[in-house]
Protein backbone atom coordinates (compact mmCIF):
# COMPACT_ATOMS: atom_id res chain seq x y z
CA UNK A 1 0.00 0.00 0.00
CA UNK A 2 1.36 3.36 -1.02
CA UNK A 3 1.83 6.06 1.59
CA UNK A 4 -0.66 8.35 -0.15
CA UNK A 5 -3.34 5.67 -0.20
CA UNK A 6 -2.62 4.83 3.44
CA UNK A 7 -2.97 8.46 4.54
CA UNK A 8 -6.19 8.89 2.54
CA UNK A 9 -7.69 5.72 4.09
CA UNK A 10 -6.61 6.68 7.62
CA UNK A 11 -8.04 10.18 7.27
CA UNK A 12 -11.32 8.77 5.98
CA UNK A 13 -11.57 6.31 8.89
CA UNK A 14 -10.78 8.97 11.51
CA UNK A 15 -13.42 11.31 10.05
CA UNK A 16 -15.95 8.49 10.10
CA UNK A 17 -15.58 8.12 13.88
CA UNK A 18 -14.69 11.74 14.62
CA UNK A 19 -16.69 11.99 17.87
CA UNK A 20 -14.91 9.00 19.38
CA UNK A 21 -11.56 10.24 18.04
CA UNK A 22 -12.15 13.68 19.56
CA UNK A 23 -13.04 12.25 22.96
CA UNK A 24 -10.00 9.95 22.89
CA UNK A 25 -7.70 12.77 21.76
CA UNK A 26 -8.82 14.94 24.71
CA UNK A 27 -6.87 12.65 27.02
CA UNK A 28 -3.76 13.18 24.90
CA UNK A 29 -4.42 16.94 24.87
CA UNK A 30 -4.54 17.01 28.67
CA UNK A 31 -1.36 14.96 29.03
CA UNK A 32 0.57 16.99 26.44
CA UNK A 33 -0.60 20.29 27.94
CA UNK A 34 0.53 19.09 31.38
CA UNK A 35 3.98 18.26 30.02
CA UNK A 36 4.26 21.66 28.31
CA UNK A 37 3.17 23.66 31.36
CA UNK A 38 5.20 21.76 33.97
CA UNK A 39 8.43 21.60 31.96
CA UNK A 40 8.03 25.26 30.92
CA UNK A 41 7.63 26.19 34.58
CA UNK A 42 10.84 24.36 35.48
CA UNK A 43 12.65 25.96 32.51
CA UNK A 44 11.37 29.40 33.54
CA UNK A 45 12.61 28.93 37.09
CA UNK A 46 15.96 27.76 35.72
CA UNK A 47 16.29 30.81 33.49
CA UNK A 48 15.45 33.16 36.36
CA UNK A 49 17.96 31.44 38.64
CA UNK A 50 20.77 31.40 36.06
CA UNK A 51 20.22 35.07 35.28
CA UNK A 52 20.58 35.72 38.99
CA UNK A 53 23.90 33.86 39.02
CA UNK A 54 25.18 36.26 36.36
CA UNK A 55 24.53 39.16 38.71
CA UNK A 56 26.41 37.44 41.55
CA UNK A 57 29.72 37.13 39.78
CA UNK A 58 31.68 36.99 36.54
CA UNK A 59 31.49 33.53 34.96
CA UNK A 60 35.19 33.71 34.05
CA UNK A 61 36.45 34.40 37.57
CA UNK A 62 37.50 31.93 40.25
CA UNK A 63 37.92 32.88 43.90
CA UNK A 64 40.68 30.95 45.65
CA UNK A 65 40.91 30.84 49.45
CA UNK A 66 43.58 29.21 51.57
CA UNK A 67 42.34 26.44 53.83
CA UNK A 68 44.21 28.06 56.71
CA UNK A 69 41.95 31.08 56.43
CA UNK A 70 38.88 28.85 56.25
CA UNK A 71 39.99 27.09 59.43
CA UNK A 72 40.47 30.40 61.24
CA UNK A 73 36.90 31.30 60.24
CA UNK A 74 35.55 28.12 61.83
CA UNK A 75 35.87 25.78 58.87
CA UNK A 76 37.00 22.13 59.03
CA UNK A 77 40.58 21.35 59.93
CA UNK A 78 43.03 20.44 57.19
CA UNK A 79 43.83 16.84 56.48
CA UNK A 80 47.26 15.54 57.42
CA UNK A 81 49.95 16.75 55.08
CA UNK A 82 51.84 19.86 54.08
CA UNK A 83 49.87 23.10 54.25
CA UNK A 84 49.21 24.70 50.84
CA UNK A 85 50.12 28.40 50.95
CA UNK A 86 48.87 31.14 48.62
CA UNK A 87 52.24 32.86 48.38
CA UNK A 88 53.87 34.60 45.42
CA UNK A 89 55.37 31.33 44.16
CA UNK A 90 51.94 29.71 44.11
CA UNK A 91 50.46 32.71 42.31
CA UNK A 92 53.13 32.32 39.63
CA UNK A 93 52.20 28.66 39.22
CA UNK A 94 48.51 29.56 38.88
CA UNK A 95 49.35 32.09 36.16
CA UNK A 96 50.98 29.29 34.17
CA UNK A 97 47.82 27.16 34.11
CA UNK A 98 46.22 26.80 30.64
CA UNK A 99 43.51 29.39 30.07
CA UNK A 100 44.47 31.67 32.97
CA UNK A 101 44.94 35.31 31.92
CA UNK A 102 45.33 37.03 35.30
CA UNK A 103 45.93 36.15 38.95
CA UNK A 104 45.83 38.75 41.69
CA UNK A 105 45.43 38.82 45.46
CA UNK A 106 42.38 40.61 46.84
CA UNK A 107 43.66 42.25 49.99
CA UNK A 108 41.02 44.20 51.97
CA UNK A 109 41.86 47.34 53.93
CA UNK A 110 41.77 46.24 57.56
CA UNK A 111 40.55 49.35 59.35
CA UNK A 112 38.33 50.84 56.69
CA UNK A 113 38.29 54.56 56.16
CA UNK A 114 36.31 57.62 55.17
CA UNK A 115 36.50 59.32 51.78
CA UNK A 116 36.52 63.10 51.56
CA UNK A 117 35.79 65.10 48.41
CA UNK A 118 35.80 68.82 49.10
CA UNK A 119 33.07 69.18 51.75
CA UNK A 120 31.48 65.81 50.98
CA UNK A 121 32.11 62.58 52.88
CA UNK A 122 31.63 59.02 51.65
CA UNK A 123 32.63 55.42 52.05
CA UNK A 124 33.46 52.34 50.02
CA UNK A 125 34.91 48.87 50.19
CA UNK A 126 38.69 49.20 49.79
CA UNK A 127 40.52 46.33 48.07
CA UNK A 128 44.12 46.01 46.98
CA UNK A 129 44.98 44.17 43.76
CA UNK A 130 48.15 43.58 41.74
CA UNK A 131 48.55 46.56 39.34
CA UNK A 132 50.33 44.38 36.78
CA UNK A 133 47.22 42.20 36.45
CA UNK A 134 44.66 44.95 35.88
CA UNK A 135 44.80 44.60 32.10
CA UNK A 136 44.15 40.85 32.30
CA UNK A 137 41.23 41.37 34.69
CA UNK A 138 39.52 43.21 31.83
CA UNK A 139 37.61 45.75 33.89
CA UNK A 140 34.77 47.38 31.93
CA UNK A 141 35.36 51.13 32.22
CA UNK A 142 32.74 53.84 32.03
CA UNK A 143 35.47 56.49 31.88
CA UNK A 144 39.19 56.91 32.35
CA UNK A 145 41.93 54.29 32.07
CA UNK A 146 42.35 50.91 33.71
CA UNK A 147 45.66 51.40 35.48
CA UNK A 148 46.84 51.60 39.06
CA UNK A 149 49.91 53.51 40.16
CA UNK A 150 51.08 54.79 43.50
CA UNK A 151 47.96 56.02 45.38
CA UNK A 152 45.81 55.73 42.28
CA UNK A 153 42.39 54.05 42.39
CA UNK A 154 39.69 52.53 40.21
CA UNK A 155 36.24 53.43 41.51
CA UNK A 156 33.05 51.38 41.25
CA UNK A 157 30.19 53.20 39.57
CA UNK A 158 28.09 53.44 42.77
CA UNK A 159 30.85 54.73 45.03
CA UNK A 160 29.85 58.27 44.10
CA UNK A 161 26.30 57.65 45.35
CA UNK A 162 27.63 57.14 48.88
CA UNK A 163 28.82 60.72 49.28
CA UNK A 164 26.82 63.03 51.49
CA UNK A 165 27.01 66.53 52.88
CA UNK A 166 27.74 66.22 56.64
CA UNK A 167 26.22 69.65 57.26
CA UNK A 168 22.95 68.84 55.52
CA UNK A 169 23.11 65.22 56.80
CA UNK A 170 21.62 63.77 53.67
CA UNK A 171 22.92 62.34 50.38
CA UNK A 172 23.69 64.82 47.65
CA UNK A 173 21.02 65.23 44.99
CA UNK A 174 23.50 64.65 42.16
CA UNK A 175 26.39 62.25 42.85
CA UNK A 176 29.78 63.77 41.94
CA UNK A 177 31.71 62.64 38.89
CA UNK A 178 34.73 60.89 40.40
CA UNK A 179 36.72 60.58 37.18
CA UNK A 180 40.05 62.37 37.65
CA UNK A 181 39.08 63.62 41.09
CA UNK A 182 41.49 63.87 43.99
CA UNK A 183 40.10 62.09 47.04
CA UNK A 184 41.29 62.06 50.60
CA UNK A 185 41.22 58.75 52.45
CA UNK A 186 40.97 59.47 56.17
CA UNK A 187 42.14 56.63 58.42
CA UNK A 188 42.03 56.50 62.19
CA UNK A 189 43.23 54.15 64.91
CA UNK A 190 44.00 54.16 68.60
CA UNK A 191 47.66 54.76 69.40
CA UNK A 192 49.76 53.02 72.02
CA UNK A 193 49.00 55.85 74.42
CA UNK A 194 45.27 55.29 74.00
CA UNK A 195 44.77 58.49 72.01
CA UNK A 196 43.27 58.57 68.51
CA UNK A 197 45.72 58.76 65.62
CA UNK A 198 44.68 59.94 62.17
CA UNK A 199 46.27 59.53 58.77
CA UNK A 200 45.18 61.20 55.55
CA UNK A 201 46.11 59.70 52.19
CA UNK A 202 45.57 61.54 48.90
CA UNK A 203 44.16 59.36 46.14
CA UNK A 204 43.65 60.03 42.42
CA UNK A 205 40.80 58.35 40.50
CA UNK A 206 42.18 57.04 37.19
CA UNK A 207 39.03 55.28 36.06
CA UNK A 208 35.39 54.60 36.90
CA UNK A 209 34.02 51.09 36.30
CA UNK A 210 30.82 50.36 34.45
CA UNK A 211 27.89 49.10 36.49
CA UNK A 212 28.00 45.33 36.97
CA UNK A 213 25.26 44.77 39.55
CA UNK A 214 27.83 43.16 41.84
CA UNK A 215 30.02 44.22 44.75
CA UNK A 216 32.47 45.83 42.31
CA UNK A 217 30.05 48.75 42.03
CA UNK A 218 30.77 49.74 45.65
CA UNK A 219 34.51 48.99 45.64
CA UNK A 220 37.54 51.24 45.43
CA UNK A 221 40.51 49.34 44.00
CA UNK A 222 44.02 50.37 45.09
CA UNK A 223 47.43 48.97 44.26
CA UNK A 224 48.30 45.96 46.42
CA UNK A 225 51.40 47.56 47.97
CA UNK A 226 49.39 50.63 48.98
CA UNK A 227 46.89 48.51 50.89
CA UNK A 228 49.66 46.48 52.50
CA UNK A 229 51.31 49.70 53.65
CA UNK A 230 48.05 50.98 55.15
CA UNK A 231 47.40 47.63 56.84
CA UNK A 232 50.90 47.83 58.29
CA UNK A 233 50.07 51.26 59.67
CA UNK A 234 46.94 49.85 61.30
CA UNK A 235 48.72 46.86 62.87
CA UNK A 236 52.08 48.46 63.58
CA UNK A 237 54.03 45.98 61.45
CA UNK A 238 54.30 45.55 57.68
CA UNK A 239 52.65 42.27 56.59
CA UNK A 240 54.39 40.04 54.06
CA UNK A 241 51.63 37.90 52.50
CA UNK A 242 53.87 37.19 49.51
CA UNK A 243 55.82 34.93 51.85
CA UNK A 244 53.26 34.05 54.51
CA UNK A 245 50.33 33.61 52.12
CA UNK A 246 47.36 35.65 50.98
CA UNK A 247 43.89 35.02 52.33
CA UNK A 248 42.10 35.34 49.00
CA UNK A 249 43.19 35.32 45.36
CA UNK A 250 41.20 36.07 42.21
CA UNK A 251 41.90 34.00 39.09
CA UNK A 252 40.66 35.29 35.73
CA UNK A 253 40.17 32.69 32.97
CA UNK A 254 39.94 33.44 29.26
CA UNK A 255 36.55 31.77 28.69
CA UNK A 256 33.81 30.38 30.92
CA UNK A 257 34.22 26.97 29.27
CA UNK A 258 37.74 26.68 30.75
CA UNK A 259 36.73 27.67 34.28
CA UNK A 260 35.72 24.24 35.55
CA UNK A 261 39.01 22.62 34.45
CA UNK A 262 41.07 25.40 36.05
CA UNK A 263 38.98 25.26 39.22
CA UNK A 264 39.47 21.51 39.48
CA UNK A 265 43.23 21.90 39.09
CA UNK A 266 43.34 24.55 41.83
CA UNK A 267 41.44 22.31 44.21
CA UNK A 268 43.83 19.48 43.44
CA UNK A 269 46.65 21.74 44.69
CA UNK A 270 45.05 21.91 48.13
CA UNK A 271 43.08 25.17 47.97
CA UNK A 272 39.40 25.93 48.25
CA UNK A 273 38.07 27.40 44.99
CA UNK A 274 34.63 28.40 43.84
CA UNK A 275 33.17 30.25 40.88
CA UNK A 276 29.84 31.37 39.51
CA UNK A 277 30.41 28.97 36.62
CA UNK A 278 30.52 25.91 38.90
CA UNK A 279 27.49 27.21 40.81
CA UNK A 280 25.71 27.61 37.47
CA UNK A 281 26.55 24.04 36.48
CA UNK A 282 25.24 22.61 39.75
CA UNK A 283 22.11 24.70 39.39
CA UNK A 284 21.54 23.48 35.83
CA UNK A 285 21.89 19.85 36.95
CA UNK A 286 19.35 20.45 39.70
CA UNK A 287 16.86 22.04 37.32
CA UNK A 288 17.34 19.26 34.76
CA UNK A 289 16.26 16.83 37.48
CA UNK A 290 13.28 19.07 38.28
CA UNK A 291 12.33 19.21 34.60
CA UNK A 292 12.54 15.42 34.41
CA UNK A 293 10.30 15.04 37.47
CA UNK A 294 7.77 17.58 36.19
CA UNK A 295 7.83 16.03 32.73
CA UNK A 296 7.30 12.58 34.27
CA UNK A 297 4.24 13.84 36.14
CA UNK A 298 2.79 15.14 32.89
CA UNK A 299 3.72 11.93 31.07
CA UNK A 300 1.53 9.96 33.50
CA UNK A 301 -1.50 11.67 31.98
CA UNK A 302 -0.26 10.65 28.52
CA UNK A 303 0.09 7.06 29.66
CA UNK A 304 -3.49 7.13 30.92
CA UNK A 305 -4.54 8.54 27.55
CA UNK A 306 -2.68 5.68 25.86
CA UNK A 307 -5.15 3.20 27.37
CA UNK A 308 -7.97 5.27 25.89
CA UNK A 309 -6.40 5.05 22.43
CA UNK A 310 -5.89 1.30 22.83
CA UNK A 311 -9.53 0.88 23.87
CA UNK A 312 -10.77 2.96 20.93
CA UNK A 313 -8.75 0.97 18.42
CA UNK A 314 -9.80 -2.35 19.99
CA UNK A 315 -13.45 -1.37 19.69
CA UNK A 316 -12.79 -0.38 16.09
CA UNK A 317 -11.69 -3.94 15.35
CA UNK A 318 -15.06 -5.33 16.39
CA UNK A 319 -16.93 -2.68 14.42
CA UNK A 320 -14.81 -3.13 11.29
CA UNK A 321 -14.22 -6.88 11.32
CA UNK A 322 -16.01 -7.41 7.97
CA UNK A 323 -14.08 -4.45 6.53
CA UNK A 324 -10.82 -6.07 7.60
CA UNK A 325 -11.89 -9.37 6.02
CA UNK A 326 -12.77 -7.56 2.78
CA UNK A 327 -9.38 -5.82 2.73
CA UNK A 328 -7.62 -9.14 3.06
CA UNK A 329 -9.88 -10.76 0.45
CA UNK A 330 -8.89 -8.17 -2.17
CA UNK A 331 -5.18 -8.64 -1.49
CA UNK A 332 -4.26 -6.60 1.61
CA UNK A 333 -1.45 -8.19 3.59
CA UNK A 334 -1.17 -8.44 7.36
CA UNK A 335 1.41 -5.64 7.17
CA UNK A 336 -1.08 -3.40 5.35
CA UNK A 337 -3.75 -4.01 7.99
CA UNK A 338 -1.27 -3.31 10.78
CA UNK A 339 -0.14 -0.12 9.03
CA UNK A 340 -3.72 1.17 8.86
CA UNK A 341 -4.42 0.65 12.56
CA UNK A 342 -1.02 1.92 13.69
CA UNK A 343 -1.40 5.00 11.52
CA UNK A 344 -4.86 5.67 12.93
CA UNK A 345 -3.60 5.33 16.50
CA UNK A 346 -0.61 7.52 15.72
CA UNK A 347 -2.92 10.07 14.07
CA UNK A 348 -5.02 10.30 17.23
CA UNK A 349 -1.84 10.84 19.26
CA UNK A 350 -0.58 13.44 16.77
CA UNK A 351 -3.83 15.41 16.79
CA UNK A 352 -3.94 15.27 20.58
CA UNK A 353 -0.30 16.38 20.75
CA UNK A 354 -0.87 19.38 18.50
CA UNK A 355 -3.94 20.38 20.50
CA UNK A 356 -2.05 19.84 23.75
CA UNK A 357 0.79 22.12 22.63
CA UNK A 358 -1.67 24.91 21.80
CA UNK A 359 -3.49 24.48 25.11
CA UNK A 360 -0.25 24.17 27.07
CA UNK A 361 1.34 27.28 25.55
CA UNK A 362 -1.83 29.29 26.08
CA UNK A 363 -2.27 28.04 29.63
CA UNK A 364 1.40 28.76 30.35
CA UNK A 365 1.02 32.32 29.09
CA UNK A 366 -2.05 32.80 31.29
CA UNK A 367 -0.26 31.42 34.36
CA UNK A 368 2.76 33.60 33.62
CA UNK A 369 0.55 36.69 33.32
CA UNK A 370 -1.35 36.05 36.55
CA UNK A 371 1.67 34.95 38.62
CA UNK A 372 3.91 37.66 37.18
CA UNK A 373 1.37 40.36 37.94
CA UNK A 374 0.90 39.11 41.49
CA UNK A 375 4.63 38.78 42.21
CA UNK A 376 5.35 42.18 40.66
CA UNK A 377 2.69 43.75 42.87
CA UNK A 378 4.26 42.12 45.91
CA UNK A 379 7.69 43.38 44.89
CA UNK A 380 6.38 46.92 44.42
CA UNK A 381 4.81 46.79 47.89
CA UNK A 382 8.24 45.77 49.22
CA UNK A 383 9.75 48.97 47.87
CA UNK A 384 10.90 48.08 44.35
CA UNK A 385 9.94 50.41 41.50
CA UNK A 386 7.57 49.13 38.84
CA UNK A 387 10.15 49.80 36.10
CA UNK A 388 12.70 47.49 37.74
CA UNK A 389 10.29 44.59 38.26
CA UNK A 390 10.04 42.08 35.43
CA UNK A 391 9.09 38.59 36.58
CA UNK A 392 8.53 35.66 34.21
CA UNK A 393 7.91 32.16 35.56
CA UNK A 394 7.20 30.35 32.29
CA UNK A 395 9.74 29.73 29.55
CA UNK A 396 8.95 27.29 26.73
CA UNK A 397 12.13 26.16 24.94
CA UNK A 398 11.81 25.61 21.20
CA UNK A 399 12.53 21.89 21.51
CA UNK A 400 9.70 21.27 24.00
CA UNK A 401 6.65 21.58 21.64
CA UNK A 402 8.44 19.47 19.03
CA UNK A 403 9.30 16.82 21.60
CA UNK A 404 5.78 16.87 23.06
CA UNK A 405 4.10 16.35 19.68
CA UNK A 406 6.53 13.58 18.71
CA UNK A 407 6.11 11.87 22.09
CA UNK A 408 2.30 12.06 21.87
CA UNK A 409 2.40 10.52 18.38
CA UNK A 410 4.76 7.80 19.63
CA UNK A 411 2.43 7.06 22.54
CA UNK A 412 -0.43 6.76 20.04
CA UNK A 413 1.51 4.32 17.86
CA UNK A 414 2.54 2.25 20.90
CA UNK A 415 -1.08 2.18 22.08
CA UNK A 416 -2.27 0.91 18.73
CA UNK A 417 0.29 -1.89 18.53
CA UNK A 418 -1.82 -4.54 20.26
CA UNK A 419 -5.08 -3.73 18.39
CA UNK A 420 -3.15 -3.67 15.09
CA UNK A 421 -1.70 -7.12 15.77
CA UNK A 422 -5.16 -8.45 16.60
CA UNK A 423 -6.57 -6.99 13.41
CA UNK A 424 -3.75 -8.45 11.32
CA UNK A 425 -4.26 -11.88 12.89
CA UNK A 426 -7.92 -12.10 11.82
CA UNK A 427 -8.76 -14.80 9.29
CA UNK A 428 -10.38 -13.25 6.20
CA UNK A 429 -13.00 -16.03 5.97
CA UNK A 430 -13.96 -15.64 9.65
CA UNK A 431 -13.96 -11.88 9.35
CA UNK A 432 -16.32 -11.90 6.34
CA UNK A 433 -18.77 -14.12 8.23
CA UNK A 434 -18.69 -11.83 11.30
CA UNK A 435 -22.05 -10.15 12.03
Amino acid sequence: MKARDLLRLVWSNLRRMKVRVAMTAIGVVIGTAAVIVLVSLAAGLQRTATEGVGSIGDLTQITVISRTFIRTMGGPANQAGEEAVLDDRTLGELRDLPGVVAVTPREPLMGGGTLRLNRLLGGAQFVGIDPTQVEGLDFALASGMGRLGRWQVLAGTRVAEGFYDPQARRPVEKPPDLQGQGLQLVLSKTGEDGLPVERVVRLRVTGVLEESGRSDDYTLYLALNDVLELNGWFTGRRPNPGRDGYQQVLVKVATSEQVLAVEQEIRARGFYAYSSRSALQEMNILFLVIQGVFGGIGAIALIVAAFGIANTMTMAIYERTREIGLMKAVGATNRDVMSVFLAEAGGIGLLGGLGGVLVGVGLGALIDLIAGTYLAAQAVQSGASAAEVSISLIHTPLWLPIFAVAFAALVGVASGLYPAMRAAALSPVTALKYE
